[in-house]
């Protein structure tokens, strides 16, 4: 259903086909859960599909969470199927397939290594943890918690059809799980990307999702922190200082990229008051030209008819 989604359902924003997606992922949703209770208790049969439908569960949630999130906080005529297939990017679907491949073949080869149900409930307590991570960090930021507009186009290249995203009283959000944590969200998704790897078991995918994630979510972190560095200034400066981030290697990166950043700021800062101060002894410079060209007085002797003339007729000689 996902990847019928991505290929056909990419800015789809019918409400009955919107409400018919909903209800197809509820039943998968129900039908997931039902399947991972069996399979626990022993109870599931000889077409089991084992912890694969831990993943079916939690991607249906996240969905669920992700459409109901942006249909109660953002505008009506921003909502497509976006909202719903919040995770629409290649890494994703990729992730996916590679997922369900591996699971499968190993499955298949190596039955006696491959399931482990104490590394299933592992990895559904880091979906929990993860999921409810991202639905705190949403319910309390609200319309702030999208730190900028999805797949802003140029102003030059804006369409009739084009809906942007508005966010008036824009703020720094510093309590709940923002207190603790910069960027609560993607440390949401960190622990729900590893949890679904370590319940199906796929050491392969487990190194390869937790690289490629961790890269992402740090190459979203630092744009999203520029945006933010120049919208608040010294505001956001002070809760990045004082707020750290629990995803391995993150506090090193952003900080490095803020203190370049605050280098950077002060070399603009420094270039633009010596440019002020180099025009400023550039006019001084032009002002003492201008009064090399006057007469002056030195060497005539005071009381004579030149000297006299300076207070007859000053505008002649200056």
């Amino acid at each position: 259903v996902h990847l019928v989604g991505v290929l056909f359902l990419t800015d789809y924003a019918n409400r009955k086909g919107l409400l018919v997606l909903c209800a197809i992922f509820g039943l998968h949703a129900g039908f997931a859960l039902s399947e991972t209770c069996l399979w626990m208790l022993h109870l599931d049969g000889e077409d089991s599909v084992g912890p694969w439908s831990i993943l079916v569960f939690f991607s249906c949630i996240l969905y669920f969470h992700s459409f109901w999130m942006e249909a109660t906080v953002l505008p009506p005529d921003y909502i497509t199927s976006l909202s719903l297939f919040f995770p629409m990017f290649p890494a994703f679907n990729a992730a996916g397939v590679f997922s369900c491949l591996e699971l499968f073949l190993e499955w298949r080869w190596f039955p006696d290594y491959k399931i482990w149900r104490a590394f299933a409930v592992l990895g559904a307590a880091l979906c929990v943890c993860g999921q409810w991570l991202i639905a705190s960090a949403s319910h309390i930021g609200q319309r702030n918690y999208w730190a900028s507009c999805r797949d802003m186009p140029e102003e030059e290249d804006w369409s009739d059809e084009f809906v942007g995203l508005e966010i008036p009283d824009r703020r720094i959000v510093q309590e709940g799980v923002y207190r603790c944590e910069r960027h609560p969200a993607y440390l949401g998704a960190m622990l729900w990307g590893l949890g679904i790897q370590i319940a199906l078991c796929n050491p392969v995918m487990l190194v390869l999702v937790s690289f490629v994630l961790w890269a992402s979510l740090l190459h979203i972190s630092l744009e999203e922190e520029r945006e933010l560095y120049d919208e608040f200034k010294g505001g956001y400066a002070n809760y990045a200082a004082l707020t750290s981030c629990w995803i391995p290697l993150f506090n090193s990166f952003l900080e490095d990229s803020a203190f370049q950043r605050e280098m950077q700021d002060n070399c603009e800062e420094e270039n633009e008051n010596l440019q002020e101060e180099t025009e400023e002894e550039e006019m001084e410079d032009d002002l003492h030209s201008e009064d090399d060209l006057l007469p002056t007085w030195e060497g005539v002797p005071k009381g004579g008819s030149l000297w006299n003339r300076q207070f007859r007729e000053p505008w002649m000689l200056g």
